[in-house]
């Protein structure tokens, strides 16, 4: 079996994959080498096969609260990827901190998936080396806690998908490790956050005809729905990004001078019904209500390229913002509001959508790229030119320079937490003077 993938034969020996643009944090003072973990009970000395529940359970354990998702492995390859690295530090820095809480983290299960390419024994045995994997690197974030807790580690190979395997971001997404906290390994519901813009893509982009994606390879959708969904998404962006477009001209002291196309209002409650499902699919919280942290963080990570994979193709970009387009978020957000559908939710929303353009603007600029202002820093002056336009901000612009870090994202929460509608709708102002005018 190795013998046709000799690659799997190392993969246990190289931790993780490093990219210093991308992931500063990780420097190079680490190493690649494991430190000796310590012998503890948390290791069993065998992986446990995991059977997946027939049924849905009454009562489900929610993901980022009682679970966690490590997706996004490189094809055949059990080595951690540097994003796994800092969320598996997150979830031994929580686990600690557990200890001293009414409610300690004792028990943790671990378990491995595949994509559904390769014989059934060879993803089975993979998932289990991506948990394992997993494992040994919490023990060693764990440290001196690591005897506090149980951990055991299991597979499900390419059993549960939880994305389409037709395409191959819906492959990456299977590729994945779950982290259980004394919960059921059945009975968790979510989406990581990559998965969850997966997902999004599914349900909303018409993509084109030579690259297919989105709506034209989601497996849940009849031809008919396909075409009605395009064609709402279509007419409503023409309406978003007409309206954006006056919005931007007003920043910069201009007439608004474009014709907004006539609203179809059903198109917009049909894609405002489809996107809140989603976001009550990927983000639940007790009680029927939204993770709203949550949300935001998948935002923030998503503006700020956090979650960027672009050796996953063949559509170069999906997975992080492509274009000026992250603005109309918000203008979809403020036409449901105007049209009263949904307005409170999409107001409870609106914040996020808005202070993530304060994000983007510095990652996905024309370069060169400065590191971003801080949060609060007095506004450019108009400029009757803009000095970045709209059409110029791109994918392909990424570089790691134009990151916010986790401090500028929580002075961004603190700035925009409290805002009512009339101050965002400045700050969607502020914002695209911003975007255009800064030098």
């Amino acid at each position: 079996m190795n013998g046709l993938l000799p690659e799997l034969e190392y993969a246990g020996t190289r931790e993780f994959d490093f990219n210093t643009e991308l992931f500063p944090e990780l420097e190079t003072s680490r190493g690649t080498t494991r430190a000796p973990l310590q012998k503890t009970k948390a290791m069993p000395p065998q992986s446990l096969a995991i059977p997946r529940a027939a049924a849905p359970l009454a009562s489900a354990c929610l993901i980022r609260s009682d679970s966690e998702v490590l997706d996004f492995f490189h094809f055949n390859s059990s080595a951690l990827r540097p994003f796994h690295i800092r969320e598996i530090r997150d979830i031994a820095a929580r686990i600690a901190s557990s200890f001293s809480s009414p409610s300690p983290i004792r028990d943790v299960m671990i378990v491995g998936h595949t994509d559904a390419r390769g014989t059934d024994q060879f993803n089975f045995d993979l998932a289990d080396k991506r948990a394992r994997a997993v494992a040994l690197r919490l023990l060693q974030e764990l440290g001196a806690n690591a005897s506090k807790v149980f951990i055991a580690s299991g597979s499900r190979g390419a059993g549960s998908p939880i994305a389409p395997n037709s395409f191959d971001r819906g492959r990456a997404c299977n590729r994945r490790v779950e982290i259980f906290f004394g919960c059921r390994t059945d009975a968790c519901q979510g989406r990581s956050f990559r998965d969850f813009f997966t997902e999004y893509d599914l349900r909303t982009f018409p993509a084109p005809p030579d690259r297919p994606f989105g709506l034209s390879v989601n497996p849940n959708l009849t031809p008919a729905q396909k075409t009605q969904r395009a064609k709402d998404v279509i007419a409503v962006v023409g309406v978003l990004q007409a309206r954006l477009a006056n919005r931007a001209a007003v920043a910069r002291n201009l007439p608004a001078t474009i014709s907004i196309p006539a609203v179809d209002l059903d198109a917009v409650k049909r894609l405002s019904d489809l996107q809140i499902q989603l976001f009550f699919e990927s983000f639940p919280a007790p009680g029927n209500t939204l993770d709203l942290a949550a949300f935001r963080r998948a935002f923030y990570d998503f503006a700020n390229g956090d979650l960027r994979t672009p050796e996953i193709g063949p559509n170069k970009g999906v997975g992080e913002p492509d274009s000026f387009a992250l603005f109309l978020f918000a203008e979809f957000a403020f036409l449901c509001i105007e049209k009263s559908i949904r307005a409170p939710l999409w107001t409870e929303l609106l914040p996020w959508f808005v202070s993530a353009q304060e994000i983007f603007m510095h990652v996905y600029r024309r370069k060169p790229h400065p590191a971003p202002p801080p949060v609060g820093a007095p506004l450019p002056p108009a400029c009757a030119t803009p000095r970045q336009p709209r059409n110029s901000y791109a994918f392909a612009n990424f570089e790691g320079s134009g990151k916010s870090n986790e401090q500028r994202k929580t002075d961004l929460f603190r700035k925009y937490s409290g805002m009512n509608l009339n101050q965002l709708i400045v700050a969607a102002k502020e914002n695209l003077l911003r975007a255009q005018c800064m030098p």
